[in-house]
């Protein structure tokens, strides 16, 4: 289980950083496209030739805890690494650090407001908070971590909800009425008429509220839920109507992609009820003609060979999926050695000046800023084997459009075997579903 935080930082961008590296608190360090050290003065300098975006963020500051006990800070580090390569896709500079000084381990992150490499603003509101937090949630359950479900029920009792689950409550009863009235009302006004033929006086005012015949209290639409206040209710209703419409103006029989067929004697609708079954009967039928038709299309002259494609398209994709993400790896390295090789030759002539200078403490301390963005930028070109003084940074940058060129091609190429491969499983299953289906027919016979 990890819960995630997310704030801005408009002021204290170095306190906030030196705070995160504490060393009596932080046991593992990463950092992705600058130094920790001097992380401050390299976010200021993205910052700084982002002449597209307004704001005053300067960085944010995002908290991953994990519950105590479930995991280990070797895990957890790696897991917000993960996290941070999904969530900012290698485009922001960032400083990460795992705590261990409380009972729950925990992750910091300090990231760039600010990308590297497109020079667009991070954008912060609940869309990508939420996207942040279904990463977390994702990578803590494929590790076998615990997760938080969404809290629907906000504002019910615990009696309250062991009643709704049998079906019990009458706040269950008042939102199934809701609900009902809202499918069946073309406006405000109706539903309020239908509401009250159920039995159910209304009140109107700041908030809605609803009372049944042997209630003592009104009850407020705002304590059933965030779906059931007055405002959403109209807007369901307004959504019900757009979507009926739509629907309607799109059925079409004709072009339609291939669908599963469905198990006559294994669903419950079509056994209860002999209108579905008919259609489900007639379904299957199209469906049967379909991947026939889609057998011919693709040459397909038995099981074993359409098997035998399935594996094919499989390792096809798999390849393909490790390409990209190679590619992505490497686009992504080449922008951060753009990133430093521009910060080397920003700063190269300070630095050289420091070296000439005879009084390099005074020196030092009016270009403090450039020359450590210059000595950081040295060593992170050292280490990526980089030779920046015949390192042209116009070939990098045309190096990197050629690369995401090809990144797009193979993109479009997954796309499309991936559409192969549903349409392979789709007429693999309605095989199996029909070839089914014959066995009962013969058994039935031979029983007779």
């Amino acid at each position: 289980m990890a819960v995630t935080k997310i704030w801005s930082i408009r002021k204290t961008l170095y306190l906030a950083i030196q705070y995160i590296l504490n060393p009596n608190k932080a046991v593992y360090v990463s950092s992705h496209a600058c130094a920790p050290e001097t992380a401050d003065l390299e976010f200021t300098l993205t910052l700084s030739q982002n002449s597209r975006s307004g704001g005053t963020n300067k960085a944010y500051h995002m908290i991953q805890s994990f519950k105590p006990e479930e995991t280990t800070p070797e895990q957890a580090h790696e897991l917000g690494k993960q996290l941070l390569e999904q969530h900012l896709e290698g485009k922001y500079e960032y400083v990460l650090t795992t705590h261990v000084d409380t009972s729950h381990i925990h992750n910091h992150v300090i990231f760039n407001a600010s990308s590297y490499v497109d020079h667009k603003k991070y954008n912060d509101c609940k869309k990508t908070y939420y996207q942040l937090r279904d990463a977390s949630d994702a990578l803590c359950a494929e590790h076998g971590l615990s997760v938080i479900p969404p809290n629907e029920n906000k504002g019910i009792t615990h009696h309250e909800w062991q009643m709704e689950q049998l079906g019990d409550s009458w706040k269950s009863q008042l939102k199934d009425v809701i609900d009902t009235c809202i499918q069946t009302s073309k406006n405000f006004e109706a539903f309020t008429t239908a509401m009250q033929a159920q039995g159910y006086e209304i009140k109107h005012g700041k908030h809605m509220a609803f009372r049944a015949k042997n209630q003592e209290r009104f009850t407020r639409g705002k304590r059933l839920g965030e779906e059931y206040t007055e405002e959403k209710i109209k807007l369901r209703i307004q959504q019900k109507e757009k979507v009926f419409d739509k629907k309607r103006k799109k059925i079409s029989p004709i072009n339609k992609p291939l669908s599963v067929m469905i198990e006559l004697d294994k669903n419950k609708k079509a056994i209860e009820n002999k209108g579905y079954e008919h259609w489900a009967k007639l379904h299957n039928l199209k469906q049967a003609a379909k991947t026939v038709n889609l057998l011919k299309e693709y040459n397909i002259d038995s099981i074993d060979e359409l098997e035998s494609r399935i594996t094919h398209t499989h390792e096809q994709i798999q390849s393909l999926t490790k390409e990209i993400k190679d590619m992505e790896q490497n686009i992504n390295q080449q922008h951060e050695i753009i990133k430093h090789l521009s910060t080397y030759n920003k700063t190269k002539d300070v630095h050289s000046a420091y070296h000439a200078s005879k009084n390099k403490e005074a020196y030092f301390n009016r270009h403090t800023s450039s020359i450590l963005l210059h000595q950081t930028a040295s060593k992170a070109l050292q280490k990526l084997q980089i030779n920046p003084d015949t390192t042209p940074q116009n070939k990098l940058v045309d190096n990197v459009s050629m690369l995401k060129s090809k990144q797009q091609n193979l993109s479009q190429e997954h796309k499309l075997l991936k559409k192969t491969m549903k349409e392979y499983q789709l007429i693999s299953a309605n095989i199996h579903q029909t070839l089914k289906s014959n066995v009962a027919n013969e058994k039935d016979d031979h029983d007779r």
